[in-house]
């Protein structure tokens, strides 16, 4: 069974329900998806109340990966190796990439630019 782990936009695309992604989304059979706590806390920072009942049923479709000082010591790596080449990564974006990397993860997103890691897999 393949395994995903899905970045933020993409996980805004489905509830917006962008047809590109949803598309994309039909396309794989027998797949799990996993999210991040990270992944999790930007989408209800963005959203209206009147969407977080549709949000936890997206959620509940969806693994979540535990993040712990493992991970935390490869996004911190990952920080200092990138920050200075690569203007803008956030924090979450090297949590996010350190979490693919420890549960070996191919991450799909849309912002590949935020990922400039070599040892990640994309979708």
């Amino acid at each position: 069974m393949t395994k995903i782990l899905l970045d933020s936009d993409v996980v805004i695309n489905i509830l917006k329900k962008h047809s590109q992604t949803i598309e994309k989304l039909a396309k794989f059979d027998e797949c799990d998806f996993y999210i991040s706590p990270i992944v999790i806390a930007e989408i209800y920072a963005g959203i209206k109340p009147s969407e977080k009942e549709q949000v936890e049923k997206l959620f509940s479709y969806f693994k979540t990966v535990n993040i712990d000082n493992e991970v935390a010591i490869i996004a911190g790596k990952y920080a200092n190796k990138f920050k200075k080449a690569f203007n803008g990564i956030s924090l979450e974006d090297y949590m996010i990439a350190a979490t693919a990397k420890y549960y070996n993860l191919p991450l799909w997103t849309y912002n590949k630019k935020h990922y400039p890691m070599k040892d990640i897999l994309f979708v």
